[in-house]
C-alpha cells in the first residue's frame, strides 16, 4: 500500500497543471486591417519547457486611469464626457505613473495594486495552437471613435503622452499528461501584465481611417425626425442641420460664448429631459403632418 501511494503521488505530480507565464512584448498598429486595430504582442511560455496542446485565452484590456497624471484641460474635457468621478484626483506634483494613494517610492507591483478600477477597453478571445516551451501570439485590439464608448471618449480627450494599460488573462489550457491523456485546466486569475500606449499612436491610427469624422448613434425615431427637419430646411448635410440646431439652442439659453464649465454642463445634463429636442419639438408641433418617418 505504501508503495502504491508513492506511485500515485508521483503520477499526480507529473500530471499537475503546467505553470504558464505571460507578458506584453509590444503594441503595434495593424497596417492592413479593415478597421483600426492595434496588435498586442503577447509572449506565452511554459517555464519547464514542456508541451502545451492548446490554450483558449481571453485577454481583458483596461485603461488604468489612476496611473496617469491629467492636466487641467484634460480633466475638464473628461469631466464633460465621462464624468468627474471617472478621473482620479492625482496631485499635480505626483510622479506621472503613481496612483493617488501609493507612495512615490512604491515598487511597480504596489503601484498597480493601488490603482483602483479603470476603464474597460475590450475583452478579446484567441486560440493559441500547440507549442513547446514558448510562443508568441497577437491579440487584435479594436480601436474606434464611437463617442458613446467610454474608452474612445477617454482617449480622444487626452492631449498626448502615454496611456497605462492593464491586461488580465484567463481561459483554459489543454496539455498532455505523462500517461498520454489529454488534460484540461483553468488558468489562474493571477496572470496579468502591464504596458503603455502612446496617445499619438492611437490618434494617428484612428485618424488614418476616419479623419475628422465622428460617429454619434441615434435611435430610429430621433434620426427620422432629424432627417425630416433636414429635408424641410434643404440642408446639404447633417452637419449643417446639427449646426443650425446648436446655434438656435445656444442663442436660446445664452451659452454661445460661455466656456465649457464642467459644473454647468453637468447641470444641463441633469435637466436634459426637460430641454431635450427643443428645436425639433417646436418644429414638429408646427407641422404635425410631417412628424412621421421621412422617406428620401
Amino acid at each position: 500500500m505504501r508503495r502504491g501511494a508513492r506511485v500515485n503521488a508521483r503520477g499526480a505530480r507529473t500530471n499537475a497543471v503546467p505553470e504558464l507565464a505571460l507578458e506584453l512584448l509590444g503594441i503595434e498598429p495593424e497596417p492592413f486591417a479593415a478597421a483600426p486595430t492595434l496588435n498586442l504582442r503577447i509572449g506565452l511560455r511554459r517555464p519547464d519547457g514542456g508541451p502545451v496542446q492548446c490554450v483558449l485565452l481571453t485577454t481583458t484590456v483596461t485603461i488604468a486611469t489612476a496611473r496617469r497624471r491629467h492636466d487641467a484641460a484634460e480633466r475638464a474635457r473628461l469631466a464633460c464626457v465621462i464624468g468627474p468621478s471617472a478621473v482620479p484626483d492625482t496631485p499635480a506634483d505626483a510622479p506621472p505613473d503613481a496612483p493617488p494613494d501609493a507612495p512615490p517610492d512604491a515598487p511597480p507591483d504596489t503601484l498597480a495594486a493601488a490603482a483602483p478600477g479603470g476603464l474597460t477597453w475590450a475583452r478579446i478571445g484567441v486560440t493559441v495552437p500547440t507549442f513547446r516551451g514558448a510562443t508568441e501570439l497577437t491579440v487584435a485590439l479594436p480601436c474606434g471613435h464611437d463617442m458613446q464608448a467610454t474608452a474612445d471618449q477617454y482617449l480622444r480627450a487626452l492631449n498626448g503622452g502615454m496611456v497605462p494599460l492593464d491586461l488580465a488573462f484567463d481561459g483554459t489550457v489543454f496539455y498532455p499528461g505523462e500517461d498520454g491523456v489529454l488534460r484540461t485546466a483553468q488558468l489562474p486569475c493571477r496572470h496579468r501584465a502591464t504596458g503603455e500606449l502612446p496617445v499619438a499612436v492611437w490618434r494617428s491610427l484612428v485618424d488614418r481611417y476616419y479623419g475628422a469624422v465622428r460617429w454619434l448613434r441615434l435611435d430610429e425615431d430621433r434620426f427620422d425626425r432629424l432627417a425630416a427637419y433636414r429635408a424641410r430646411r434643404a440642408h446639404t448635410s447633417f452637419d449643417d442641420t446639427v449646426d443650425e440646431l446648436l446655434r438656435a439652442a445656444e442663442a436660446q439659453h445664452g451659452v454661445a460664448d460661455e466656456p465649457d464649465d464642467p459644473a454647468r454642463l453637468s447641470a444641463l445634463n441633469d435637466t436634459g429631459p426637460a430641454l431635450r429636442d427643443v428645436a425639433l419639438s417646436t418644429e414638429m408641433a408646427m407641422r404635425p403632418e410631417e412628424s412621421g418617418p421621412w422617406t428620401p
